[in-house]
């Protein structure tokens, strides 16, 4: 999940050449908390080769992406796995914690 604050989608809103509204209504889901989230995975941000196309005005939840440094690495698990197979990071990540665990695919 992206969340997305109010400057960075008025900003991102702005380079898109859309309304506020229009922007929310097409990219942001809005929690009970008026939290704002982006509101698909992957991102619709994402291109095909795995390029950001706002690479220069991505949000700050994508600028830490993936996130190994910070803490609480086990609190993100899931979406760290989720992103396995789309991130050379995570995945060179993950395999390298495989090897150093001794990890055993045995199914």
């Amino acid at each position: 999940m992206i969340n997305v604050s109010e400057p960075e989608a008025d900003n991102l809103s702005k380079k898109l050449n859309k309304t506020r509204k229009e922007f929310d209504n097409q990219y942001i889901e809005k929690g009970s908390n008026g939290m704002m989230l982006i509101n698909t995975i992957p991102c619709h941000f994402l291109q095909e080769d795995n390029a950001c196309s706002v690479y220069e005005d991505r949000f700050e939840g994508c600028r830490e992406f993936p996130a190994l440094h910070l803490p609480y690495f086990s609190k993100r698990l899931f979406s760290t796995f989720m992103h396995y197979p789309r991130c050379p990071i995570i995945f060179n990540v993950i395999e390298e914690l495989k090897l150093k665990t001794g990890f055993k695919d045995e199914y």
